[in-house]
């Protein structure tokens, strides 16, 4: 079963001279993060020694929500460690901090070096299950009134309520029982403008202004058109490993931009920094969404997320060639199948295909391999099967990973989701430099812990592994619902000693869920993560589709 590795993201490295100690025992994973490299001065006067991007990795693991505090808090020590020959003023603080925002592409570059270290050492264990979640991010901005006399606007408007984060994330899990729109702005404003002044938002039919103008906004409203409250920041996408628990990735953007429109650039993040493309993405609803599952089935990623009402797929129907958990029937006597095999091409234009037995051959025929383009129903006909243990146990396991979130507000400040922890300073620049800082950190300290940087293992804890009873035992209460409905006949303990009997053809470590990988089931390569892949079953082996089928044999 998908493992997890207890203890690895302890917070062994809070200390700024231990963290420090880390980073200086190992200076080649860091080419490229020196001021040297990302702070060039053209022109003035020559700018102060000293490693500002260092500089910066501390203030994150300090957890201050306030640069000008933290700056009082530090003494010399901490200033000479990394270069400098004093301790800096404030404003020259704040500005080196602030140029490096655009530089935070650099950050994320180191810590893909240490995720991709990490997944070397522990045999392709992390990196190959993750779990995607989104949090609210406050900015330390307001809404105010801006009609002018050329607006339509009797009297001063009172600004809407502000809604707390909480309280938003309340409103947006609602909103994720309902259809989803592809519109950026979906219930987030009248209208939006760009002005001199910053982004005016027309809500509840007045003009607003919002001070920050890189963050977006949410407002909800009554059913007579008024607004009711409103909620103004970000959205903090995070990937974080099944394995280990760290986070493996983070993206924001505003909180005008729906969670599965930003999905894309988080999900190319977690590939940059494990180098390959996860065996499984694990979400909640709120990506949902066809193109989610497209993205995934055509890169070989099996997608783990529950069922979302859609506006052309009203209500979870069974269809002809299968099921409404994503099944295909026998073409033959229309029984229950099991899982043989998922084939796919890497890259956008690949054409997943599905291959599978019938369950109980009934039929001349039925013994035969059968297909189905997985393009045929992206969001039901999956990689690897709803009916198998390894996705019920990811699904069953995702909410547990949600305390990221908590974790990296208290240890890094990041995404803040109140007054007090929200980061003071503006801007979307500042919320991404201070997450790619804590992937850093964060990644330094897992391999550190396990010993993955050359030294002792210093986490006591071992790996443990969701019993295969426990596994089943989530399996069952999908089986029984599919009972219930008339979809099986076939009770968990046969239809998993069949489904045994066909993945044993291919061998017990075979891995068909990764790129460049067109073989082989991929319920096996969960539950076994990191097990070598064997060669490909040759032509002659390779089962042909059933006589008078539409579908093409096999590569």
């Amino acid at each position: 079963m998908p493992a997890r590795l207890t203890g690895a993201i302890d917070n062994s490295l809070s200390r700024w001279q231990d963290l420090l100690d880390v980073i200086e025992a190992h200076p080649l994973l860091w080419d490229g993060l020196s001021s040297a490299d990302l702070l060039v001065k053209k022109e003035g006067r020559p700018r102060m020694g000293g490693e500002w991007p260092l500089a910066f990795l501390l203030y994150a693991n300090s957890g201050e929500r306030e640069l000008r505090r933290w700056h009082r808090s530090t003494a010399d020590e901490l200033w000479q460690r990394i270069g400098f020959a004093a301790m800096p003023g404030y404003d020259a603080t704040y500005k080196n901090f602030r140029e490096l925002e655009a530089h935070e592409a650099a950050f994320r570059l180191v810590a893909s070096r240490l995720i991709q270290l990490a997944v070397e050492k522990s045999g392709g264990k992390v990196g190959h299950a993750v779990h995607v979640d989104g949090t609210e991010a406050e900015t330390n901005s307001r809404l105010i009134h801006d009609c002018t006399d050329g607006d339509a606007c009797s009297k001063q408007a009172k600004v809407p309520r502000r809604l707390g984060s909480a309280d938003a994330r309340d409103e947006r899990h609602r909103l994720a029982e309902q259809l989803p729109t592809d519109d950026v702005l979906m219930g987030a404003a009248d209208g939006v403008e760009e002005g001199d002044r910053g982004l005016r938002v027309k809500v509840g039919g007045c003009w607003y202004l919002l001070s920050d103008d890189e963050a977006g906004i949410r407002a909800y409203v009554r059913a007579d058109g008024k607004v009711r409250k409103f909620w103004a920041g970000y959205y903090c996408l995070k990937a974080t490993d099944h394995y280990t628990g760290g986070v493996i990735g983070a993206h924001f953007t505003d909180a005008s931009t729906q969670e599965h429109l930003g999905y894309p650039a988080l999900y190319e993040q977690v590939k940059e920094n494990i180098g390959q493309a996860p065996k499984a993405v694990v979400a909640d609803r709120g990506f949902s969404i066809s193109s989610v599952f497209e993205l995934h089935t055509r890169d070989g990623v099996a997608s783990v997320m529950p069922w979302r009402k859609h506006h052309y797929e009203l209500n979870r129907d069974d269809h002809e060639r299968f099921d409404r958990h994503g099944i295909p029937r026998c073409k033959h006597c229309n029984g229950e199948t099991v899982y043989q095999r998922f084939q796919h091409d890497a890259g956008p234009s690949s054409r997943p295909r599905l291959w599978f037995l019938c369950a109980r051959p009934v039929e001349e025929g039925c013994e035969r391999s059968q297909s189905i383009m997985c393009s045929e129903n992206w969001r039901l006909l999956l990689p690897l099967w709803r009916t198998s243990p390894a996705y019920q146990v990811l699904r069953e396991k995702h909410q547990s990973y949600e305390a990221s979130h908590h974790r990296w507000r208290e240890r890094y400040a990041v995404a803040g989701d109140c007054k007090a922890d929200r980061i003071k300073r503006r801007g979307l620049g500042v919320q991404q430099l201070r997450a790619s800082a804590a992937l850093v950190i964060e990644w330094l300290t897992i391999c550190h812990r396990e010993g993955w940087l050359g030294g002792p293992r210093i986490n006591t804890r071992s790996e443990t592994v969701v019993r295969r009873g426990e596994a089943r035992a989530y399996c069952d209460r999908l089986v029984a619902v599919r009972q219930a409905l008339g979809l099986s006949s076939v009770d968990s303990a046969d239809l998993a000693e069949h489904q045994a009997e066909v993945l044993g053809a291919y061998g017990s470590s075979a891995s068909g869920l990764g790129p460049g990988s067109a073989h082989g089931p991929g319920i096996s390569a969960l539950l076994e993560p990191g097990a070598a892949v064997p060669d490909a079953p040759t032509a002659a082996a390779d089962p042909s589709p059933t006589e008078g089928s539409d579908d093409p044999p096999g590569p």
